[in-house]
């Protein structure tokens, strides 16, 4: 499975956490993420990447899901 572009391996992010975060590992990334002097991502789902300890293509299809679940509530699919 290539996760890359998947819903499950996205994260919403300004785009200057984004740069901050860059090729890191996943841990890194959540620190820069998450940790700064303006405090955490203000978007929920992205917020949940924190309760995560790895990043696997297991949670990855378990966001994608969750995601895909969620949105089909919204829109009323």
């Amino acid at each position: 499975m290539n996760a890359v572009h998947r819903i499950g391996n996205l994260a919403l992010l300004s785009r200057n956490k984004n740069a901050e975060a860059q090729n890191y590992d996943f841990d890194k990334k959540k620190e820069k993420y998450f940790v700064g002097k303006k405090g955490i991502s203000p978007f929920v789902l992205t917020t949940q990447v924190l309760q995560q300890s790895e990043w696997t293509p297991a949670v990855i299809e378990q966001r994608q899901e969750d995601s895909l679940q969620s949105l089909r509530k919204i829109w009323r699919l």
